[in-house]
């Protein structure tokens, strides 16, 4: 359900749809009343916040800092992350995040606290700090302890929606250092340390990004006080609307037990460890009946499952773990014959990255392990292993392994995470599939539309070998929607749906993407670690849309000639741009895209005059080009008084054939 609450005036209006680049404070603790700032882009009259947040919120009068809100937290709101979105006339905003919590709650001071003479002061435990890290900083905090007093220090970040990567350290008057944590187990890159004190004194807790990268959004939540906290838990998911039993695993509190009924829809449910302040933890939802749950317990243990199969068998053996977020298990799956205990296929031995082996970094790595397979001539046994790929092993070292007679499969991914479509324009939708024994022609579309919505492309050419015996690409496609000027509103979110070799698959939604920069701040030092953008699946949306202001003007595309020649084709296309702007200027030259094309030309782009609203293009395919239709989107820069806009055309399809 999403809560619509609290309109906003200002004195602006403007036309791009709604942006937020800050919503301060990052959280509070529940029942507690406080100002809610959100800061941004075309936050204009009649915006309104869309959030689950359980929350009252009363739009307050706007201030240079941006739209200020009066949130009164209810009392018994659930600790959580909660989304957070601007929506007006315009269009929507993307999502940004606000935490509950239990502790009170205090602010980073305005003055340096970047050693540990100028650390902060922290008078009283539980308590939940908010600050920010920028670049090569590092922040302080001094704790008074007692002898065999116990500490836990946890850091909400990358969970909260924030791009830190955090490192804790805690330190002596001194600056001995007598702890440090930078990922700790089912925290993904947010960070733990457990402490019990020795002796009474000052000590000091260091936060600071492991790459003293900068980033756009770089709040950190600090919890300190004593108290319980998961770092595994069993099993990793279960079935739509069943009942499951989960276990929490604590090195210091031992196995907590709850019993969950998990929703009848999504991807992922929460679920909290009971008496604990620590964020819930994600479990994945299938329907599967098939799934086995298991755990590698202990260091070199080998899990094996013995299954009965016929000779031709078409097997699809998936595991999840790594990227469930909530296991650290990089697993390999191994296939035998069961009598002979000959190896027949393996998946997930990958050389693993180098930080593999020191910390569980959640989406670091390469994808948790599938696998295709054909049962042999002969063999009507099977042994099935799961092992880690570094034998390690342990609680937090989780599975579910799904075994299942099935010849081919594809999953199907979608972005953005939010659509926002121009009034008599045109907006795109990438989508990417991954092919997992399943080569052939895929078309993706969005059914259902409201009246006025109009989907084209999403054509997907098979995958096939080339020349070379490689595997040409074809898993990346397009497709755009398009509304008329009268268009009515979506009552509710887009899906998109992919359809090839008798299987149908829905992209999960993004739910949100927060950008995570790659690098170092550091002068001297360089970095080549690539690293994910933060994206929320977890908020189980589909592609949430909206309508927001006209284009400055729409672009159309047509063939018109197709030519055969030795070693290919070439292809003839026009574009025209219509406006309603008489003073817009025309752009010299535009930009095509055909997704998943190999061995192509675009040349001889030119208008038909200068400053002319039409022009032509050619492309010239070649004998590696694979026979398929190709969707093609063409895009053109524009600036009308001072703005710069992007208007593209409606997927136009082309068939490349062998003839």
């Amino acid at each position: 359900m999403r809560i619509l609450v609290g309109f906003v005036i200002v004195l602006s209006a403007l036309a791009a749809p709604p942006t937020l680049t800050e919503v301060s404070p990052r959280g509070s603790q529940q029942g507690k009343t406080l100002t809610l700032t959100l800061s941004g882009r075309d936050l204009q009259e009649g915006s309104k916040i869309v959030s689950t947040l359980p929350a009252v919120f009363t739009a307050l009068t706007p201030t240079m800092k941006g739209l200020p809100f009066l949130l009164e937290l209810k009392a018994d709101a659930p600790p959580g992350v909660y989304p957070v979105r601007v929506q007006n006339p315009n269009g929507i905003s993307n999502i940004l995040f606000f935490t509950v919590g239990t502790f009170p709650e205090i602010a980073e001071p305005e003055t340096p606290n970047d050693t540990i003479a100028t650390a902060e002061p922290v008078k009283s435990v539980p308590v939940t700090i908010n600050g920010t890290l920028k670049g090569a900083d590092r922040d302080f905090y001094r704790i008074p302890a007692k002898a065999s007093q116990r500490l836990v220090f946890e850091v909400e970040a990358r969970r909260a929606g924030s791009a830190i990567d955090s490192v804790l350290e805690l330190l002596d008057e001194k600056g001995t250092l007598l702890a440090r944590n930078e990922n700790a187990p089912g925290l993904g890159t947010d960070s733990r340390i457990d402490y019990t004190f020795a002796r009474d004194g000052n000590f000091y807790i260091s936060i600071h990004d492991a790459r003293y990268s900068r980033q756009d959004q770089n709040f950190y939540r600090l919890k300190i006080g004593t108290f319980a906290y998961p770092e595994a838990i069993y099993p990793l998911g279960g079935r739509h609307g069943e009942t499951v039993e989960f276990e929490f695993f604590s090195r210091k509190s031992g196995v907590t037990k709850t019993t969950v009924k998990l929703p009848e829809t999504g991807v992922f449910a929460s679920v909290a460890m009971p008496g604990s302040p620590v964020l819930p933890w994600p479990v994945v939802l299938t329907d599967d009946p098939g799934v086995i749950n298991g755990r590698i317990a202990k260091p070199g243990q080998i899990d094996r499952q013995t299954l009965q199969v016929k000779p031709g068998d078409a097997l699809l053996i998936e595991l999840q773990s790594r990227e469930t977020g909530t296991s650290r298990l990089d697993a390999l799956v191994t296939i035998y014959d069961g009598k002979t205990k000959k190896k027949l296929a393996a998946a997930g031995d990958q050389p693993p990255a180098a930080d593999l082996f020191t910390a569980g970094v959640i989406g670091r790595t390469q994808g948790d392990p599938a696998l295709n397979f054909t049962v042999p001539a002969e063999t009507t046994e099977l042994l099935v292993t799961v092992e880690d790929l570094a034998q390690r092993g342990g609680p937090e070292f989780g599975y579910r392994l799904n075994i299942r007679k099935q010849a081919a499969e594809f999953l199907l991914s979608a972005s953005p995470a939010y659509l926002n479509v121009p009034r008599g324009g045109t907006a795109q939708v990438a989508v990417n599939i991954d092919r997992r024994g399943y080569d052939g022609v895929v078309h993706v579309t969005i059914p259902n539309l409201p009246k006025g919505w109009h989907v084209d492309g999403g054509f997907i050419g098979a995958e096939l070998l080339d020349s070379t015996g490689a595997r040409s690409g074809n898993r990346n496609g397009v497709l755009t929607v398009t509304v008329d000027p009268d268009a009515e509103l979506p009552a509710s979110e887009l899906r998109v749906v992919a359809e090839g070799g008798g299987l149908t698959r829905v992209a999960p939604g993004l739910g949100a993407v927060i950008d995570v920069a790659a690098g170092t701040g550091l002068p001297d030092a360089a970095s080549t670690d690539r690293q994910k953008a933060f994206t929320a699946p977890w908020l189980n949306l589909a592609m949430p849309a909206a309508l927001t202001n006209p284009p400055a003007a729409t672009i159309t595309v047509k063939q018109f000639k197709r030519t055969e020649m030795a070693e290919g084709d070439a292809f003839d296309f026009e574009w025209t741009i219509a406006t309603k702007n008489p003073g817009l200027a025309m752009p010299s030259t535009i930009s095509v895209n055909t997704p998943g094309a190999k061995d192509l030309r675009i040349i001889d782009m030119k208008p038909t005059a200068k400053g002319a609203p039409t022009g032509t293009f050619r492309i010239t395919t070649t004998k590696s080009t694979s026979a398929a239709i190709y969707d093609m989107i063409v895009s053109a820069g524009l600036t009308l008084d001072g703005n710069r806009e992007t208007i593209i055309s409606r997927a136009f399809p082309w068939e490349v054939s062998n003839k």
